[in-house]
């Protein structure tokens, strides 16, 4: 046994050997990694049994271990092929390169409570903007508190380094013997191999993926067991390398449009579909306010406007007196969801009508947004409507300014174009009242030219959540780690009151339909569904006093924000044709419960289809997965996985991926926009009440 022992050391070199307790020290440091996100996110982990807690930390072992491989393999072969002198520098600057990664897994607790993922190409995306987000991360995290955890463990892996190097990297003897050589190329061989095989987790079957980490019921239990820069590599591989393959080519190209068509298409609509406009259509039976006379539109997206805190919809914190107020002179859909989980993919969804899609989730910056879409802007300036952007933050964040310059905005208002602000936050700009208060001013200078449209994007409530000093309602204090977002919704609430409150005294305000909306929920427990509907779920009111029939209703059809197009377009009355990714919600024969298709941001290819109360995950390479969810509050909502329904799920995994294919083919082929030609005029009928068709 000595012997055999023996042969075996000789067999593998102190590279090896240094390599084998490298793998060791870091599965220990990813697992400390673990632990902080976890202590950080112990509310997300509310009754979830401590076994599977602790099952995540086995699971999570071997994406830890694939996470090491990638490190330690070109360490590996450096050390091999280097001489004594310019290995004990490689392994210096690997303990800087590591030390560096540290940071970044402790980092990932913060960014984990903020998105409910681990990290994705969202990073990059942040990264593109440095100032900004080092503004944010210093004025709103604890990063005293992680700077010292991360000065233990960066301590503990220096030394830990140090004694594994001093005991294995000694110089190898000046002359070897036939038989040392060749058991030094064995030994070199046999470790690469066994590495290779712990990065890609294990020999049999493909090779390590998200999925395999997805052993629990509870979505979070899933989630620790991750690893945070595996799940970033994956991302910036995938935004570097992926084609969308899986998503544009699930059908034949005619069964796809066929199926999107019948998604989209209201009973009575006449479809003007050609090559070049697919999914074209006009609906003659539009719901009609105001008399055909023309109203302004005004679009207000709010930052972070969660639905699980809006007392309207069953709140048990007062955080929302204002919205509620609106809304019960309004019509308040309760089941209405963003299409995805970043401002980005807010922006665009609303106001050209075109939904969140696998590897298009910064369409903004992209190249594919250089064409025509068929938005509100677009749709309104044909009919001689003048338009404004109004913003906090800098235009050019997202390349809001130019892309929405080319899809119909006409006039632009960002931080550096407020006189004399009330309040500014050094990171992100003026608040909420400042452009609130320069939109009333602006709609007052535009509606004294014709109808305008105006959309407005607020701020205020994102971290770090700098707000006016005293606040004009009394400060709530919470030790559950959310007190920043309480207060910033509550501010968001009473801006949004303010403004209210100047718009009625305009002339303006009677010949005006607003729409009220979240660009995006926020992560908080619980977590219902895989894909965290808390993160999608907003409310979506629809107010204007005088013109709205049956004021105070609520609405169980599920919306999203690509339906605010075409229904603001059927409550004017204009029937122009338009090719919208959503439908009218007030058309009278909308008789269905309405779908969502909704993804989340940061390069996940997880896309969801929710139908009435039912929920259909798919992922490329992952089976399709069906639950019911239940959105009540309190206790916030939860969900039940279907176990039976399979002919159901088929269905609708057909329509998802029809959608999505057909939506990625359509902006690759850029025939998003509209037909030249006449613009019809107003329909000229009695109106119909906007209620009518409520379900």
């Amino acid at each position: 046994m000595a012997k055999l022992l023996q042969g075996i050391s000789r067999l593998f070199s102190g590279e090896a050997r240094f390599i084998a307790g490298l793998y060791l020290l870091l599965a220990t440091l990813f697992a400390a990694l673990r632990l902080v996100l976890l202590v950080r996110n112990t509310n997300l982990a509310e009754g979830v049994a401590t076994g599977e807690l602790l099952k995540s930390f086995l699971v999570g072992a071997r994406f830890d271990l694939a996470v090491a491989s990638y490190l330690l393999i070109p360490l590996f072969l450096l050390l091999v092929g280097l001489s004594q002198r310019w290995r004990w520098r490689i392994v210096f600057g690997f303990g800087v390169l590591t030390a560096s990664l540290l940071l970044l897994g402790i980092s990932e607790a913060e960014f984990y409570g903020e998105f409910e993922s681990r990290y994705n190409a969202l990073v990059y995306e942040y990264l593109s903007h440095p100032q900004i987000v080092g503004e944010m991360i210093w004025e709103g995290y604890p990063v005293v508190r992680y700077t010292l955890i991360w000065l233990l463990l960066a301590a503990c892996w220096g030394i830990g380094l140090w004694f594994l190097a001093r005991r294995h990297l000694r110089p190898a003897p000046l002359a070897a013997t036939p038989r040392q050589s060749l058991l030094r190329i064995m030994g070199t061989t046999l470790s690469l191999a066994a590495m290779v095989v712990v990065l890609r987790g294990g020999i049999s079957g493909e090779p390590l993926r998200w999925g395999d980490a997805f052993f629990s019921e509870s979505t979070f239990a899933n989630h620790l067991a991750l690893n945070g820069l595996f799940t970033l590599g994956r991302s910036g591989w995938d935004k570097i390398y992926s084609k969308q393959a899986f998503w544009a080519k699930s059908l034949p190209v005619d069964e796809a449009l066929a199926t999107s068509r019948a998604m989209l298409a209201l009973p009575g609509e006449t479809s003007l579909a050609d090559e070049q406009h697919p999914l074209l259509r006009a609906e003659p039976q539009a719901v009609l306010l105001g008399n055909g006379r023309p109203l302004n539109v005004v679009v207000i997206l709010m930052e972070s406007f969660s639905a699980r805190f809006v007392g309207a919809l069953g709140a048990d914190r007062p955080l929302t007196p204002e919205f509620d107020r609106l809304a019960e002179g309004g019509i308040l859909f309760e089941r209405a969801f963003s299409n995805g989980t970043h401002t980005h993919q807010g922006v665009y969804a609303t106001l050209t009508s075109f939904p969140n899609l696998p590897g298009y989730e910064y369409l903004m910056k992209m190249m594919e947004a250089n064409q025509e879409f068929s938005g509100l802007p677009t749709l309104l300036n044909r009919y001689g409507y003048e338009s404004v952007f109004l913003y906090n933050g800098l235009l050019s964040w997202d390349n809001k300014e130019g892309f929405l310059r080319q899809h119909g905005i006409d006039h632009f208002v960002g931080t550096d174009d407020y006189v004399d602000p009330t309040f500014v936050d050094p990171v992100w700009g003026v608040s909420d009242y400042d452009v609130y208060a320069r939109a009333n001013q602006e709609f007052r200078g535009l509606a004294a030219q014709g109808p305008f449209f105006g959309s407005i994007l607020t701020l205020s409530n994102h971290a770090p959540f700098n707000l006016p000093e005293p606040l004009p309602f009394e400060r709530i204090r919470s030790d559950d780690g959310y007190e920043g977002r309480y207060n910033g919704m509550r501010y968001a609430d009473w801006a949004l009151g303010e403004f209210f409150r100047m718009a009625e005294k305009e002339d303006y305000f009677k010949d005006t339909l607003f729409v009220v909306t979240g660009d995006h929920g926020f992560g908080y427990p619980p977590m219902i569904t895989p894909m965290a509907l808390g993160r999608f779920h907003v409310p979506l009111l629809f107010y204007a006093p005088g013109l709205l029939d049956e004021p105070g209703l609520r609405r169980r059809t599920v919306a999203s924000q690509v339906d605010i197009g075409p229904s603001v377009l059927g409550l004017l009355g204009m029937n122009a044709p338009h090719q919208g990714w959503g439908r009218n919600l007030f058309s009278p024969t909308l008789q269905d419960e309405g779908f969502a298709v909704i993804k989340p941001s940061g390069g996940e290819e997880l896309v969801a289809l929710i139908e009435g109360d039912r929920l259909l995950l798919v992922a490329p390479k992952e089976k399709p997965e069906l639950y019911r969810y239940d959105l009540g509050f309190p206790p916030g909502g939860s969900e039940d996985r279907y176990r039976e329904e399979k002919s159901l799920a088929k269905e609708m995994e057909k329509r998802l991926l029809a959608y999505v294919q057909t939506g990625i083919l359509s902006l690759r082929a850029r025939n998003l926009g509209l037909p030249d030609g006449e613009v019809p005029q107003l329909v000229q009928r009695k109106p119909v009440a906007a209620g009518a068709a409520a379900n």
